[in-house]
């Protein structure tokens, strides 16, 4: 059905009250506080300094911004050029960085890189951006990801009201070595 407030479920519950089966419902919808909406990239092909576009994901209004995770279906591959990086950005307009500019996922430091297919990635944790090489120690490194570059904030991940976010990917320098893959985004809002 639909998130509520508490004041208005309580005001369904009080003595003498009938409370009906869309009331419970409301209440069952507002006591799970995160909210995870999903989407799927168009086919990531190899050519630079493109966008890769990633159906909107609507927030909801009054919520934070707590989680984001991305996941390839198939394996990404960096030229292997000093430069040749995967990044994103998550924005309130189609490829726009307003929430996170221009972050590497894939930071090719010379070596060529693989993003091993279905190995998860999280730059956003808990309502905030990453440190810097944030998956070296769990795995990441076995999978081919190198996050030398920190993720921060361009603006806050909060909203009073609901609103489209965008998430786009973009290689950078050369053309991808191997792609023709897409991603699935994960994000997970937290009711305010």
């Amino acid at each position: 059905m639909a998130l509520t407030t508490a004041a208005l479920i309580k005001a369904n519950f009080e003595t003498g009250d009938r409370p009906t089966a869309a009331n419970f419902v409301d209440m069952i919808d507002t006591s799970n506080k995160f909210i995870t909406a999903e989407a799927t990239s168009a086919t990531i092909a190899v050519t630079k300094d493109t966008d890769y576009a990633v159906p909107a994901i609507s927030q909801p209004a009054g919520s934070y911004l707590w989680n984001v995770s991305f996941i390839p279906a198939g394996n990404i591959v960096t030229a292997g050029n000093d430069g040749d990086d995967l990044d994103f950005e998550i924005g309130t307009a189609a490829s726009g960085g307003e929430i996170v500019a221009l972050s590497a996922l894939l930071d090719d430091g010379g070596s060529a890189l693989t993003w091993t297919a279905n190995f998860p990635v999280s730059p956003i944790l808990n309502g905030e951006g990453r440190d810097a090489n944030y998956l070296s120690g769990t795995g990441g490194a076995a999978a081919g990801i190198a996050t030398s570059e920190a993720v921060a904030f361009a603006a806050t991940g909060y909203s009073a009201a609901a609103r489209d976010l965008h998430v786009n990917f973009r290689a950078n320098t050369n053309n991808l070595a191997t792609a023709a893959t897409t991603i699935k985004v994960y994000m997970t809002f937290m009711m305010a």
